[in-house]
């Protein structure tokens, strides 16, 4: 028998007592992660750039994502108020309209530090301090599987970020820290109508951001990698 062969044995966490960090905590869907975690059981602490939670946490912590003494500080404060970190959801971003030549290099600077440098940190920040069978959810998006015009910046942002979530993955995957790449379609959280820079296209009636919050608790209970846009059709 060839053990270093073996599949790990899967170790899951008790989602109704899980101890819960969430970035982005008081943006559209940040906040209905946090209430379905609560709703669940779950100990929260949220983080924003925004003074107050979005109610119903344990703690709120005000930090910036692109910082890394703010990264650093948020998680700090987590691990003191709950003991430990079971899940950390990534849910902070924002984005922009426009083809790339019409992006100024501060703003695209700025969408890649907050949609993709600042997310890789914490999850290199948080993974050592995981609980065994702790889950590190990463919000990305559909444009990861579908194009979208003057979205390039964006794309490119999501993408990369959709990229190093699968290898990150593997990398944690013998330490039994689990990585999932969610891919929700547009998603009725208000972030299109406060782009960066642009103005959003006409994107129609999105998903809610409880029903899509729903649908992430479910990925993490049934230990799932990847939930694609076409996974959310469970919705409807």
């Amino acid at each position: 028998m060839q053990g270093h062969l073996l599949k790990p044995q899967t170790v899951r966490v008790d989602v109704a007592n899980a101890a819960v960090l969430v970035f982005g905590g008081t943006g559209g869907l940040g906040a209905a992660l946090t209430a379905n975690a609560v709703a669940r059981g779950a100990q929260v602490v949220t983080s924003s750039r925004s003074s107050t939670g979005p109610g119903g946490e344990r703690l709120h912590v005000s930090g910036d994502i692109t910082l890394a003494e703010d990264r650093e500080r948020v998680v700090d404060a987590a691990l003191e108020e709950l003991g430990r970190l079971d899940v950390v959801m990534i849910a902070s971003g924002v984005v922009g309209f426009g083809a790339v030549d019409r992006v100024r290099s501060d703003a695209l600077q700025s969408m890649i530090d907050i949609d993709l440098v600042g997310p890789l940190a914490v999850c290199g920040l948080v993974a050592p301090v995981m609980t065994e069978g702790g889950s590190i959810v990463v919000i990305t998006g559909a444009v990861v599987d579908s194009t979208m015009l003057g979205t390039g910046v964006y794309t490119a942002a999501k993408a990369g970020l959709s990229a190093a979530v699968a290898v990150m993955a593997r990398d944690w995957r013998r330490q039994g820290v689990k990585c999932i790449d969610v891919r929700p379609p547009h998603t009725e959280t208000g972030l299109s109508d406060r782009p960066q820079f642009g103005v959003a296209p006409k994107l129609g009636a999105g998903l809610s951001a409880e029903s899509v919050a729903e649908r992430i608790w479910l990925a993490i209970e049934r230990d799932e990698t990847v939930v694609g846009p076409n996974d959310f059709n469970e919705l409807s």
